[in-house]
């Protein structure tokens, strides 16, 4: 879907757009970029930055090259830290599932014009690219079938998903066990229904669902106050009740949950989009969330594997290494002591450039800079109660499980609080 995703926005640049011809000669490079990334408006930056907006130095790319001065970085930022204001006007982070090829057609138009000597502002290519991504999106209201990419994927739907009968067995053991079921979409019912009848490998899937709503709009659906319209029979009646079998479109957040009972806590909402599916449910109803999130299968079976543990375990004993070596006192170091710190220190800039790209050379993790979460990890955790790479992971876990938290440690408990979870420092009664 990427390339696809990538193929279209390069043909609406230059058709719509009247950029270069040669733009179409571009070739979508899936292993570049990842989602979650930040463009820098003004200066045309493509990087990663964690969850305290401090930036991964060697993340920042002008177009497909790594920044050849990091100190225009240092020295704009008088430092790492993305100041908020800085954050909140001059950059935009790249953080659904269409991102991976947004990040690629910026990064390689802006490699071409530096290329080729063609003068260019970064905010007007920002602005182009993401005006083309919302054309893909957005389709005729007269056949509601989407925009280019649903035409697209509806050409040859078995291009772009697999059957699920993981999926259909997860819904109806929801439902067996007496749990109320909805699908809510921005996309149009025409392309849901190629798509669902696909993955369910059958054309009665809204047997699968209490209520099914497309059309919905959001984020706008969680605070306007339009109200819901039947889709498949050309009605003008004010929706009372959902009826079974009924798909429904456009509505409000407010009218749902009193349509359907639903509310608070009670309800686990899953999307994918933190901004389109994540946050406003949790803030209007009280609704718990979980995020779908792909990539995080990958990156699991990457830390799982044999070298990645022995790298990191190597890394931690640098680290734990280096703060002994420095915790000597200055006028009884060893003699060559200073000489070992530097190279165990150059050994640590080593093993963590490693340990980066081997989830990606040019950004690393999509979850983690070097010891932080990465600003998208950290949105994911404050506003998903819960995430996974597929929703059918729930199914191992009995209806009523809870998933109790980890707890976290601030700097000045983890010694003590880390000898007792591994049971080195006991109770007295």
């Amino acid at each position: 879907m990427s390339k696809s995703i990538y193929d279209i926005l390069k043909e609406l640049l230059v058709d719509t757009f009247r950029y270069p011809s040669q733009i179409k000669d571009l070739q979508f490079d899936p292993n570049f970029a990842i989602r979650g990334l930040h463009y820098d408006f003004n200066n045309g930056w493509l990087m990663k930055i964690d969850n305290m907006a401090n930036i991964q130095l060697n993340t920042v790319h002008v177009g497909r090259e790594p920044i050849r001065n990091k100190n225009e970085v240092v020295d704009l930022h008088r430092g790492l830290h993305i100041a908020p204001d800085y954050l909140r006007n001059n950059m935009f982070q790249l953080n659904d599932l269409f991102s991976i090829p947004q990040a690629c057609i910026l990064s390689d138009v802006l490699q071409y014009f530096r290329e080729n000597g063609i003068s260019f502002h970064p905010r007007y290519l920002c602005d182009d690219v993401s005006h083309a991504a919302r054309i893909l999106h957005i389709g005729s209201r007269l056949t509601g079938m989407g925009g280019r990419l649903h035409a697209s994927i509806n050409k040859d739907i078995a291009k772009y998903l697999d059957p699920s009968p993981k999926l259909v067995e997860y819904l109806q053991h929801l439902r067996k066990g007496g749990k109320k079921t909805f699908l809510m979409t921005n996309s149009t019912l025409p392309f849901i229904d190629v798509g669902m009848t696909y993955l369910t490998s059958s054309p009665d899937w809204r047997d699968l669902f209490d209520c099914v709503i497309v059309s919905a709009g959001k984020p706008d659906f969680y605070h306007s106050r339009r109200p819901f319209r039947r889709t498949r029979e050309p009605t003008w009646d004010a929706v009372q009740r959902f009826e079974p079998g009924e798909v429904y479109q456009g509505g409000n957040l407010n009218d749902f949950s009193k349509l359907t009972g639903w509310s608070g806590q009670r309800v686990l909402y899953f999307g994918d989009h933190v901004y389109s599916d994540l946050v406003d449910p949790t803030v209007q109803q009280g609704w718990r969330t979980g995020a779908i999130i792909h990539e995080l299968a990958e990156e699991i079976e990457i830390r799982n594997t044999p070298s990645y543990r022995h790298t990191l375990s190597w890394l931690l004993r640098l680290e734990q290494l280096l703060k002994e070596a420095q915790s000597y006192d200055e006028h009884k170091r060893p003699d060559g002591l200073r000489g070992v710190i530097e190279a165990w220190r150059a050994e640590r800039a080593c093993v963590r450039l490693e340990l980066k790209i081997v989830f990606n050379r040019h950004f690393g993790s999509v979850f983690r800079t070097h010891n932080n979460p990465t600003f998208f990890a950290n949105k994911i955790r404050k506003f998903a109660d819960i995430y996974t790479s597929s929703i059918t992971n729930l199914n191992e876990a009995p209806q009523d499980y809870v998933f109790y938290p980890n707890r976290t440690y601030l700097p000045h408990e983890r010694v003590v609080e880390s000898l007792i979870d591994t049971g080195k420092v006991g109770h007295t009664f």
